[in-house]
C-alpha cells in the first residue's frame, strides 16, 4: 500500500495498544470463582486471549447468555482495570497519526463501557475518531460488520484503511472488510514489530 493511499487507521485495543493481559486474566479467574469453576492458569489463558465471545461461552461459560457474562466482565474487569498498562509506542504511535491526519478508529470486541474507561484512564480517547465495540455491531470479529462500519464512520473505502492487530480475528476481520491488515501471532513481538510497520507507513 502507497502512502498516500492511507487514510484511516483501525486499531483493535488489546494486546494493540495497551497490554491488558494480566487485568483479563484476572477478570476471568474472578468470573470462574463466582460459578465455582477452578482458575486457569494464566499460561493456558495467554492461549484463549482475543478469542470472541462465543468460543468463551464455549469453553468457559456454558449455559450462561451474552448479556450475563458482558455484565460480569464489566463488573470484574472496573476492580483488575490497575493492571493494564499502555504499551511504549502507543502514544508516539497516535501522536504521528494526528500530525498526518489519519482518521483512527478502535474496533473492540470488547463492551463499551470496558474501551472507554481503558481510553480515558490512558488519556487516549482524544486520539480516535471513531469507537466501535460489541454493543455498535450485530456480530464481533472476525465478521468483517465492524471494520466496515468504523470505515463508514470515517468515511474513507476499506481499501483505504489498515487494520491493526494481535489476533486472527482482527485480521480475518480486516481481510473480509477489504482492508490492509498488520498483526502478528506472537504476542511478544506484536506491539514492537507491528507498531513500527505503521510507523513506516505514517512518516
Amino acid at each position: 500500500m502507497r502512502k498516500k493511499e492511507v487514510k484511516a487507521i483501525l486499531f483493535d485495543l488489546d494486546g494493540v495498544l495497551v497490554d491488558s493481559l494480566d487485568a483479563w486474566h484476572a477478570v476471568f479467574t474472578d468470573i470462574l470463582k463466582e460459578l465455582g469453576k477452578p482458575p486457569i492458569l494464566k499460561k493456558e489463558f495467554k492461549g484463549y486471549f482475543g478469542m470472541p465471545l462465543s468460543k468463551d461461552i464455549e469453553l468457559f461459560f456454558q449455559g450462561k447468555t451474552p448479556k450475563w457474562i458482558n455484565a460480569q466482565k464489566d463488573r470484574f474487569f472496573r476492580k483488575n482495570k490497575h493492571l493494564v498498562r499502555i504499551f511504549p509506542h502507543t502514544s508516539t504511535i497516535l501522536k504521528e497519526t494526528r500530525k498526518k491526519r489519519l482518521k483512527t478508529a478502535i474496533i473492540s470486541n470488547s463492551t463499551r463501557s470496558i474501551v472507554g474507561s481503558v481510553l480515558k484512564d490512558k488519556g487516549l480517547r482524544g486520539y480516535f475518531d471513531a469507537i466501535l465495540t460489541a454493543e455498535d455491531v450485530g456480530k464481533g470479529k472476525p465478521n468483517p460488520e465492524m471494520v466496515k462500519k468504523a470505515c463508514r464512520l470515517l468515511g474513507v473505502r476499506p481499501s483505504q484503511a489498515i487494520v491493526v492487530g494481535d489476533t486472527q480475528n482482527d485480521m480475518k476481520a480486516g481481510k473480509r472488510a477489504g482492508c490492509t491488515t498488520i498483526g502478528y501471532k506472537t504476542k511478544g513481538d506484536f506491539c514492537v514489530k507491528s507498531l513500527r510497520m505503521v510507523m513506516e507507513i505514517v512518516k
